[in-house]
């Protein structure tokens, strides 16, 4: 069974959301309801939707019909910068970094609301101390989360010099700049050595700990299995089925559409 009504304490709720791409319907009615303080699994087999559900929750592409509210708000209506703002950001299955700025770099550019970049203040008080304060402490906050994903020594480095791995880990730690209440990823584990999908589990872990709720598309079950409270499934583009992971995965419509199997 797949619950459809809001819950009072979803951070983030989907509700009869719809996508067609011509004669494609990628995404068919779907809802969806994450928790305030949970991490939140979506999974399902390739082209079920998942992306293209992140792509609509986001408003990187607009639905044909239904709505999103988040901490409250309808936001279908906004654009993806004001979404950000609102708390709610995104990671990609390929990671994206500005080659050519540096690590650093890449991370002062999630900070939102600089008074640094207001227009007045670049034209009339570029050094005021409280814009030199400020940007002294997010900067002292970018090393220090940079230190805590273990790229600190790479910090002057270009992006682009970056491993695959080392690159999904930045555009998590950025994130975090933006003071999320919720962030998305797509595919945390995908192309990165056990060793580092390790890492990167134990860092969501203790994100959420300290508050930060996650919604995560996930091919590999035992990321799943190992950070998720809840699971939703798609396939085909609809809901399948919701539950705790062991439930998603003792049911039989899972092991059909998912694994290509019954128990």
């Amino acid at each position: 069974m797949v619950a459809n009504a809001v819950s009072s304490t979803a951070l983030l709720s989907a509700q009869h959301l719809s996508k067609s791409f011509g004669g494609l319907r990628a995404v068919q009615d779907v809802h969806l309801n994450v928790q305030t303080g949970q991490i939140v699994g979506l999974i399902g087999p390739n082209g079920a939707g998942k992306t293209t559900l992140f792509n609509l929750l986001c408003n990187f592409i607009q639905p044909d019909s239904g709505q999103v509210i988040f901490d409250r708000q309808r936001i279908e209506t906004l654009a993806p910068h004001q979404i950000s703002q609102r708390g709610m950001v995104r990671t990609f299955q390929v990671a994206r970094v500005l080659s050519r700025l540096s690590v650093l770099e890449n991370m002062l550019l999630a900070v939102q609301q600089q008074t640094g970049e207001r227009l007045r203040n670049v034209w009339l008080r570029p050094r005021h101390p409280k814009i030199v304060k400020e940007e002294q402490l997010q900067r002292a906050r970018a090393l220090d989360l940079l230190e805590t994903v273990g790229l600190g020594h790479m910090a002057h480095a270009y992006a682009g010099s970056l491993s695959g791995g080392q690159r999904k880990l930045l555009e998590m730690a950025r994130a975090l700049m933006a003071n999320p209440k919720l962030i998305l990823l797509d595919e945390p584990a995908a192309g990165v050595n056990p060793k580092l999908i390790e890492d990167i589990c134990d860092h969501i872990v203790r994100w959420n700990q300290e508050g930060i709720t996650f919604l995560i598309i996930e091919h590999n079950m035992d990321v799943i299995m190992s950070l998720c409270h809840q699971v939703w499934v798609l396939a085909e583009g609809q809901n399948l089925t919701t539950g705790t992971p062991e439930e998603v995965q003792a049911d039989a419509k899972v092991l059909e559409a998912y694994l290509g199997q019954t128990p």
